[in-house]
């Protein structure tokens, strides 16, 4: 899922936590959750000056820079030492910690997060279904299963002025 703001009409800056509140469910019993903020740069924008070679400089023409993200894999929602499989189809509460933010969004710019299921190559693959050690599931466990994220899910994070 994309969630994007408007172009924002002056700078913004974010310093700080930020706390990703996911509310979600999984047809199956094992998921992972991956929460990212990317800066979205204007369509025009060029760096570090404007040429007209392209091989004299970076197009950064509706760039996404990723600012932050984190994953969580979720049987670890409640505790990182005692996993639990999700209910299928059951609402479940998914609190994300995010590394710590300092940054500047600027004039022109959009403040966009994604959520996601999977970060494969960087996040090794999820079977999705529940087993007591990933690394030792079978073929048959990996299955596709359909996650949703409901509209009262929500990213906390502090502006600065």
């Amino acid at each position: 899922m994309i969630f994007e703001t408007e172009i924002l009409e002056e700078d913004m800056t974010l310093a700080g936590d930020i706390m990703a509140k996911l509310n979600v469910s999984t047809t199956g019993t094992a998921a992972d959750w991956i929460v990212k903020v990317i800066d979205v740069f204007p369509g025009d924008t060029k760096t570090p000056e404007d040429t007209e070679d392209v091989q004299d400089h970076l197009k950064l023409s509706n760039y996404h820079m990723m600012v932050r993200s984190e994953v969580i894999r979720g049987r670890f929602r409640n505790s990182m030492s005692e996993p639990e499989p999700f209910v299928p189809n059951k609402k479940t509460a998914v609190n994300l910690k995010l590394q710590d933010v300092f940054h500047t969004f600027k004039k022109g710019h959009k403040i966009q997060v994604q959520v996601q299921s999977t970060f494969f190559p960087y996040i090794d693959a999820n079977p999705q279904t529940y087993v007591d050690n990933i690394f030792e599931a079978k073929a048959e466990d990996f299955k596709t299963q359909t996650h949703k994220v409901f509209n009262d899910s929500s990213i906390e994070f502090t502006v600065l002025k």
